[in-house]
């Protein structure tokens, strides 16, 4: 701080004690408040890039995706597609064991009235 004083007298060479006291406080203050507004920043810009990574979850997706679809942005048809891939992710980190698709279901068979004797009605 002395050697802060001594430069700072040469400088100005008829300041008076007070005055320069002053000068140094002022400085010292605003050199504390730029390093606060620098540490806030810093912060700031960690917490943003904190939310960009957890907005990238497929539910987030999803929500982003419907609210473009309702919009009119996108079509039915792109959306349809859109929720298909989100909705498999989305069942992944819940989880859940992915549905096999059930094979068609066969044609019932009726069993005829009467025993076929080959003989046709004409």
């Amino acid at each position: 701080m002395a050697a802060l004083e001594a430069t700072v007298l040469s400088f100005v060479p008829l300041a008076d004690q007070r005055t320069l006291q002053l000068l140094l406080t002022s400085l010292c203050l605003v050199a504390a408040l730029l390093a606060a507004a620098v540490v806030v920043a810093l912060v700031k810009r960690w917490h943003r890039q904190r939310e960009a990574e957890e907005d990238l979850s497929p539910n987030a997706q999803l929500a982003h995706f419907r609210s473009l679809y309702e919009a009119g942005t996108i079509s039915k048809e792109e959306f349809e597609r859109l929720r298909t891939l989100l909705g498999a992710r989305i069942r992944e980190t819940l989880g859940v064991p992915r549905k096999e698709p059930a094979p068609p279901p066969e044609p019932e068979r009726q069993p005829p009235d009467k025993p076929d004797t080959g003989i046709r009605p004409a």
